[in-house]
């Protein structure tokens, strides 16, 4: 088919039929229709964010809303904050004989449901008041006639009203009111003061921290009931909201340490707050050494102690144990018990657990360097019995103690988590039962067996078990440089030691004073125990605001007030 050239096109709507345009007039229309639904759709989405968004941000909402007269308003708020799962139940009440109403807000399982209903609901039920003076003065009329509870706390905000419902405590909101009554209702389980399992003693108190943070404080005051003993309680942990509390003696303690202790407390930011160890690990020293440069302790008079000594304390909720800085590394060897003897059994007894500390880390890599390099200095006969005990042991020396070492130290573990005293029976057996069948087997030695029993047995005479964990590290660490170089790696290993320790620094206290730097006056409390009487002055170095912890007459033998009276 030919196409002519002059052939002119006419308008589309002329070759169209009209059914046509009508049925494209009528895709036109569901094409604005579709349209004008997907941005109502998209209005709806952007309305349903922000709502989201509200949502989630609820804590941060909270921080900024202040309480609000109508009750229904403030139930709803809650509501959106903390949602139905916590338990949050909220409550309407006619109080007063129906002259106001009151509203109650508490989470079901953390209050004590009877005690709101007889010592709140109750007494505002059957109660009457003198409105004469307006509303404005009923939350008082409340407060001092009808609720007695020795904490109560009025406030406006509604950060504080989701954090006392968090804590347990119930809050009472009345109606045309912007303020509230946070009433202390907190149900909470105590374990019982026990026995520290952790730090024995034969003569001193046989009581211990809980997880309780208000029966700790208590235990600490009644040791301590000074005025000047001074608390001072921190929040902690986004999530958490953890309560932490410093103690200090104030005319005692050094005011710049009080100081950079807050400071570190206030720069924490974290989610959740665990216990005590968290706190320690975020405002120790040298954070990457393996040492404790400050001292946890289940005991109430190992704190009050160190507190009357200059130091400060750390309590925390949820944590058996307290914090203790500035330290040495020395102070992580004293116990109670060294205070409870006389002079010189308390002497010999820190002796012995220094002189342990030293064994725990040396006696196996000493022995691995004698037998493995340094065979000189090994006496002929011991060396005889040494390479009879070895003979068919199919591994090295060096892999032979590592094994030993290590499956004592796994035996040990595995003894402190089988609960009650059956672990330490478990522990026992299966260290003698292990032990003796890889000897009679022919895997191990006599002499590693009896060396590493020898190490695992000193480290039981540490009183710190941070510091026994440190002790083991440090003895692998030797173990492969005397297994590497003998007796040299070893002595370097001890020097670089020596030179680590000096670097560190407890809340600014050299953690080994009084040896680096050496003070004589230091030494009357750190290797050995002087009679009280010599005692008297507090240690220079922490720079304590009143140095003398005793008179001049105090402490003096009876013997020689006799003599003088005669």
């Amino acid at each position: 088919m030919k196409h002519s050239p002059n052939r002119c096109f006419k308008k589309l709507s002329a070759q169209v039929p009209s059914a046509s345009l009508t049925k494209a007039a009528k895709n036109l229309d569901a094409l604005r229709q579709v349209t004008g639904e997907s941005t109502a759709i998209a209005e709806e989405l952007n309305q349903l964010t922000h709502r989201l968004k509200s949502i989630f941000s609820g804590q941060a909402a909270a921080k900024n809303a202040q309480v609000s007269p109508a009750l229904d308003t403030n139930f709803v708020l809650l509501q959106s904050i903390l949602g139905n799962d916590l338990g949050l139940i909220t409550r309407k009440y006619d109080i007063l004989d129906g002259k106001a109403q009151a509203g109650a807000a508490y989470i079901e399982s953390m209050t004590d449901k009877q005690l709101i209903g007889r010592h709140i609901i109750e007494p505002l039920l059957l109660g009457k008041a003198d409105l004469n003076t307006g509303l404005d003065n009923l939350l008082t009329q409340i407060q001092e006639k009808f609720i007695f509870f020795p904490k109560i706390k009025r406030t406006n905000h509604m950060n504080q009203v989701v954090e006392g419902l968090l804590n347990g405590e119930t809050v009472l909101f009345v109606n045309g009111l912007n303020e509230v009554l946070i009433i202390d209702s907190r149900q909470t389980e105590k374990r019982a003061i026990e026995r520290p399992e952790n730090e024995g003693s034969a003569l001193a108190a046989l009581e211990s921290f809980t997880e309780d943070l208000d029966t700790n404080c208590s235990m600490v005051i009644k040791r301590l009931p000074t005025p000047d003993l001074r608390c001072e309680m921190f929040t902690i942990g986004r999530l958490s909201r953890t309560k932490l509390k410093l103690f200090w003696i104030e005319g005692v303690a050094n005011t710049n340490i009080i100081a950079e202790v807050r400071r570190r407390i206030n720069r924490i930011d974290i989610d959740n707050v665990d216990g005590i160890g968290t706190v320690a690990e975020l405002i120790g020293d040298n954070p990457v050494s393996i040492f404790p440069t400050y001292r946890q302790t289940q005991r109430p008079d190992t704190v009050t102690k160190n507190l009357s000594q200059g130091h400060f304390a750390l309590l925390c909720i949820n944590s058996p144990f307290a914090f203790l800085a500035p330290v040495s590394l020395w102070d992580n060897l004293k116990t109670m018990d060294d205070y409870a003897e006389k002079a010189v059994t308390a002497s010999y007894l820190r002796i012995v657990r220094f002189s342990a500390l030293f064994t725990s880390i040396i006696v196996s890599p000493i022995y691995l360097a004698f037998v493995t390099y340094n065979h000189i200095i090994v006496p002929q006969s011991l060396a005889l019995n040494i390479a009879a005990g070895r003979e068919g042991v199919p591994f090295p020396t060096i892999v032979e103690l590592l094994l030993m070492t290590i499956g004592m130290t796994v035996i040990r573990e595995a003894a402190l988590r089988i609960p009650g005293s059956v672990g330490y029976f478990v522990g026992t057996l299966s260290a003698v039962v292990i032990g003796q069948s890889a000897v009679s087997a022919g895997y191990v030695s006599p002499s590693i067996l009896i060396v590493v029993a020898i190490s695992e047995v000193s480290s039981f005479a540490i009183s710190s078990t941070t510091l026994v964990y440190t002790s083991r590290l440090i003895n692998y660490l030797f173990i492969i440089l005397a297994g590497i170089s003998g007796m040299f790696g070893l002595i370097n290993g001890i020097v670089i030691l020596f030179w680590h320790l000096s670097s560190l620094e407890s809340f600014g206290v050299p953690y080994l004073y009084p040896l680096v730097p050496f003070e004589l006056s230091g030494m009357k409390d750190t290797f050995i125990r002087m009679h009280l009487s010599v005692l008297k002055k507090r240690l220079k170095i922490l720079a304590p605001s009143n140095q003398v912890r005793m008179g001049d007459g105090a402490g003096e033998p009876e013997q020689k007030k006799l003599q003088a009276g005669k």
